[in-house]
């Protein structure tokens, strides 16, 4: 038997619900419902044939269809005349009215009403956020809990575009730093919302363009060296010279070496020999991105 039975009904829904169909209906109601299903009916050779089945089929339906509660699905019938069996009602459709409706049928009216909740909050504080919640409802689902901080750091970002702080600088009551390098990935995609375009940096993207993309500070980035040589010491006072500095600073010193060798490996840049003229860098998984700037180093 291959009819459709009530629960391959509310699988269709379930369905709907997984790509976010149903939940959008509270974002822009009015594009779903009413809402015809698939319904495969027995044939009229079947009829005859497996008519006690045929029976069944329609007692099954008839479980999840709209009665005295008036949640189900809605059955529209038709009148059957069979040269064996007579006149008979058959259902022939099924149609799921309201949004109401499908969520009863599938058990998901208290993850919707919190739904609910989350456009009604965005919609009256950050209305432009409501596409977002459109094409992402199940995603938003999932952090209902920060919905609020998270509307919080968006409405805060608009007032103070590209504002030139740490991340962990921005005050407001719970809307702690480890939330928002959390929800770096889904705070773009609100930024991109809200923000006007001369806000925000296009030409930076993904997690490590966060800072940039929306005009935070990036903490600076630090770099260790080691003299491996005693007269080229930068600093009086000792024959080690393990030194730490920024970015920045690496890139403006110039040291009187003429020999550059780069780890790494820590264990390697403690152990490095002293070697006369020299020095070592601790490369840290940096890489060679990191010292471009040091223009210095292109005649080492």
């Amino acid at each position: 038997m291959t009819w459709t039975t009530s629960a391959g009904l509310r699988d269709q829904l379930e369905k709907r619900w997984a790509r976010g169909l149903l939940l959008r209906e509270l974002v822009l109601p009015g594009e779903l419902f009413p809402l015809r299903l698939s319904l495969k009916v027995p044939g009229s050779s079947e009829l005859s044939i497996q008519f006690d089945a045929v029976r069944d089929w329609v007692r099954d339906l008839q479980r999840d269809a709209k009665g005295e509660s008036g949640k189900g699905y809605r059955l529209a019938w038709r009148s059957v005349r069979h040269h064996v069996i007579g006149s008979n009602s058959l259902p022939n459709e099924a149609w799921v009215d309201t949004l109401d409706d499908a969520l009863s049928l599938i058990g998901k009216a208290r993850e919707a009403k919190r739904f609910a909740a989350m456009v009604d909050q965005t919609r009256t504080r950050l209305p432009a956020l409501l596409p977002w919640l459109a094409r992402n409802p199940l995603r938003a689902l999932a952090i209902v809990e920060d919905w609020s901080c998270l509307l919080d750091i968006s409405a805060w970002l608009c007032s103070h575009p590209r504002p030139n702080i740490y991340l962990r600088q921005v005050d407001l009551p719970g809307a702690h730093s480890k939330l928002i390098e959390a929800y770096r990935g889904v705070l773009a995609e609100l930024f991109d919302c809200v923000l006007p375009p001369e806000a925000i940096d296009s030409s930076a993207g993904g997690i490590g363009g966060f800072t940039q993309r929306y005009g935070f500070r990036d903490k600076p980035l630090r770099v260790r060296f080691r003299l491996l040589d005693a007269v080229s010491a930068l600093l009086p006072g000792g024959k080690d010279q393990d030194i730490t500095v920024s970015h920045d600073t690496f890139a403006c010193l110039d040291p009187p070496v003429s020999r550059v060798f780069i780890t790494e490996n820590e264990i390697n840049f403690l152990a490095f020999p002293d070697l006369k003229d020299s020095m070592v860098i601790f490369g840290a998984g940096y890489g060679f991105d990191m010292l471009q700037q040091a223009q210095w180093l292109d005649n080492r």
